[in-house]
């Protein structure tokens, strides 16, 4: 399958950001990896980063992945990182509250302490996580394998409401301080980043079927109001045609090609990608190499 390279790869002296999401079970993970690989094996310093607490990176690499930057053993120019939601969503809290109490009373303290325990902290402490990263320059490439595609909807959604974020930690009476200017700033860039095809590449994972085709086209209509185009649409786990020779891996087969071809009409202005199902887990640097090979030609 022909890619533009501009698809994967950074144009000389910019960051690439390359986004897997879709829904659960549809193989993000491996198409992290895979690509984190291919990117690396090229040449360009590559970080692996997953903003899924659910995330097997680790596995799928077969080497320990930590909330550390972690060089990859036996691929050069490879680095991985998964986002610690629970220890992110403390570090979070505590800077918040640190500023406040500076601030405002006991009784203010509580409220915001309240406040801080919503979902939301969680998702605004792994957003500013992942700025962090993808914020700096120490890569050329940046992989992000996400979370099911409601979380990852709602992750890229937090700067947009980063004002009630500002007046909960300023205050009614409050100027925004200096600090949360720059923080803004930083969201702000990254965010613009998002949105240049040049710098960011939005994919999202599918096995070809209904369900998976129509989460994702509703996904990716939500991302289009944000400004963020979706350029790859990756069919995945398809029957190769030479292990279709049973009734039963024929007709799955056929199906699966109804459903491909549905996909390229859904997303007629991504590029499409199609990954074959194996007979063996993936697993390990050599097979992801491989499969790299094969499917990014």
């Amino acid at each position: 399958m022909n890619l533009n390279h501009k698809i994967l790869y950074p144009v000389k002296g910019q960051q690439k950001n390359i986004f897997f999401s879709g829904k659960g079970g549809v193989g993000k993970t491996s198409m992290a990896c895979i690509t984190a690989v291919e990117t690396a094996a090229k040449g360009f310093k590559t970080l692996l980063l997953t903003t899924d607490p659910a995330s097997h990176i680790g596995s799928v690499l077969d080497c320990p992945i930590t909330d550390h930057i972690t060089n990859v053993e036996g691929q050069d120019n490879l680095y991985a990182v998964k986002i610690d939601q629970k220890k992110a969503t403390e570090e979070y809290k505590e800077q918040v509250l640190k500023d406040a109490r500076e601030k405002f009373d006991k009784t203010t303290i509580m409220a915001m302490e309240e406040e801080l325990d919503s979902p939301c902290t969680e998702e605004m402490a792994s957003f500013q996580k992942f700025v962090d990263y993808a914020g700096g320059a120490d890569f050329e490439v940046i992989v992000v394998d996400t979370a099911p595609t409601g979380h990852t909807l709602r992750l890229l959604e937090l700067p947009m409401d980063w004002s009630k974020q500002i007046q909960m930690k300023a205050g009614v009476s409050t100027g925004i301080s200096k600090e949360d200017q720059a923080q803004k700033d930083r969201f702000d860039r990254v965010i613009d980043m998002m949105k240049d095809p040049e710098k960011t590449t939005f994919s999202f994972v599918m096995y070809p079927e209904k369900t998976p085709i129509v989460e994702a086209h509703r996904a990716s209509k939500e991302l289009n109001t944000l400004g963020i185009e979706t350029q790859l649409a990756v069919g995945n786990l398809i029957i190769p045609e030479e292990h279709a020779v049973t009734p039963f891996f024929k007709n799955r087969r056929e199906m699966q090609l109804k459903y491909l071809a549905e996909m390229k009409a859904t997303f007629p202005k991504a590029a499409h990608l199609e990954v074959p199902m194996y007979g063996e887990e993936i697993k390990g640097l050599r097979m992801l190499r491989e499969i790299g090979k094969s499917i990014f030609k």
